[in-house]
């Protein structure tokens, strides 16, 4: 084998592992219904059976009783980056922002403020910006996938 031959062999194998990689690295998570996944250290924060019901117009997420004490128990607020999954769709990405927070975000950005202000742990809601919720226009949050999960689910509030 020539040394141009040993050359296109090499890079087609690199190209060929560099394409493996890249695809390999895309969102891994297929949740069973819902989901929200920590983006920063890949694990399943809340799954669909962790969540009572879903309120549409405010965007508010009603965690059960054991999902609020398994939270609390860990570090008590979340922080980083999320991403929100229907199924294997990815229908939002955002960050965790613990209450007490100096830093601002603005409304194009999705944010769950977690625990609220005013929480027993058990709600969490998906805002627009930080410290206010300043929804912009088309609102990222009011993509039907969600509610229609919900809807069909028996769990909507609207």
């Amino acid at each position: 084998m020539d040394a141009r031959s040993l050359f296109a062999a090499f890079f087609g194998l690199i190209a060929a592992l560099s394409l493996w990689m890249v695809l390999s690295l895309q969102f891994p998570f297929a949740v069973d219904g819902f989901g929200i996944i920590s983006t920063r250290d890949s694990t399943i924060v809340v799954k669909d059976a962790d969540i009572a019901s879903y309120n549409a117009a405010r965007h508010e997420l009603i965690l059960t009783t054991e999902c609020a004490e398994r939270i609390r128990g860990t570090k008590g607020y979340l922080e980083g980056p999320f991403t929100i999954i229907v199924g294997e769709e990815e229908v939002l990405n955002g960050i965790f922002v613990p209450p007490i927070i100096s830093r601002s975000y603005p409304s194009s950005q999705i944010v769950i403020t977690y625990p609220t202000f005013d929480s027993n742990y058990s709600m969490m809601k998906i805002q627009m910006g930080y410290p206010w919720d300043e929804p912009v226009s088309p609102d990222p949050r009011d993509d039907p996938r969600i509610a229609n999960y919900f809807e069909a689910t028996g769990r909507l509030i609207r």
